[in-house]
C-alpha cells in the first residue's frame, strides 16, 4: 500500500494542482508557467502505468482469493475483510476510470490549448 500512498502523493502534489491552475488560466484568458515536469503528458503517463500496476495486483488478489469468495467455515471478520477488499477494488477500478478515461484526456486537451508564459 506503500505505492499508492506514493501515488496520490504525487498527484495531490504535482499532477492537481497544475490542472487547477491550468483550469484558473483558462478561466481567466491567462498564461500558465511551464511546468518542471514539461507537459501535463509526463505525469499522466506515470499515473496511467501506476494504475495498470495497481490493477494488477488487484486482479491477482482477487484470482487468489477465487474473487473475494470466503471458505464455507469463514468466521465473520474473514467474510467482512473479504468483502472490504472487494469493495476497495471496486472504488479502484472507478478511481482509476474516472482518471485515464476522463481527467487526463481533459487536462492533455486543456494545456494543449493554453499558452505558456
Amino acid at each position: 500500500m506503500v505505492e499508492l500512498t506514493h501515488h496520490m502523493e504525487k498527484e495531490e502534489k504535482i499532477l492537481f494542482p497544475y490542472v487547477r491552475n491550468m483550469v484558473q488560466a483558462k478561466s481567466e484568458h491567462s498564461d500558465i508557467d511551464r511546468p518542471f515536469f514539461g507537459t501535463v503528458e509526463n505525469p499522466v503517463a506515470m499515473m496511467k502505468g501506476e494504475h495498470d500496476i495497481e490493477g494488477d495486483r488487484f486482479r491477482k488478489i482477487s484470482e487468489l482469493t477465487s474473487e473475494y469468495t470466503p471458505p464455507i467455515d469463514a468466521c465473520t471478520t474473514y467474510r467482512v475483510a473479504f468483502a472490504m477488499l472487494q469493495e476497495f477494488e471496486s472504488d479502484l477500478h472507478l478511481h482509476i476510470h474516472l482518471e485515464n478515461n476522463i481527467l487526463f484526456p481533459k487536462a492533455i486537451a486543456m494545456e494543449n490549448e493554453l499558452s505558456y508564459a
